[in-house]
């Protein structure tokens, strides 16, 4: 039985690995960061994060929410199975800092939400941690 648990753990673990060392990352939505085809002159750095339990699993599935405060509309995407979301960019018009974002799923409140400082025009890191209801 132990045999089984620690041949599973080394196959997660090496996955883990591969995925790491991979040359184009994948984000969540199918997009990546270091994808220059879609570089714009008029769009401004994109947002991306992770979503964890309070207890540090990842999220998987969740709503991400990107409210643009000066208009009062908003962009909804949802996390990968690894918890992890993108948001491309929005037009160099709308400043950064007016752009809210929301975590949340179903039985879970939003606890935290941490923005990492960036530098312009690279993408903005806003992470969230989900507590049980």
């Amino acid at each position: 039985m132990k045999t089984a648990f620690a041949r599973a753990g080394l196959i997660a673990a090496l996955a883990f690995i591969l995925a790491l060392g991979s040359t184009a990352p994948a984000w969540a939505n199918g997009a990546s960061f270091f994808d220059e085809d879609n570089q714009d002159d008029n769009v401004g750095p994109a947002f991306f994060g992770f979503v964890k339990e309070t207890n540090g699993r990842l999220v998987p599935d969740a709503i991400i929410t990107a409210t643009i405060k000066e208009m009062n509309s908003s962009v909804t995407v949802r996390t990968n199975v690894m918890g992890v979301y993108r948001i491309p960019g929005f037009a160099k018009s709308i400043d950064p800092t007016h752009v809210d974002i929301a975590c949340s799923k179903t039985g879970y409140e939003q606890a935290t939400r941490l923005r990492r400082p960036s530098s312009p025009d690279a993408p903005i890191e806003v992470d969230c941690t989900l507590k049980k209801n």
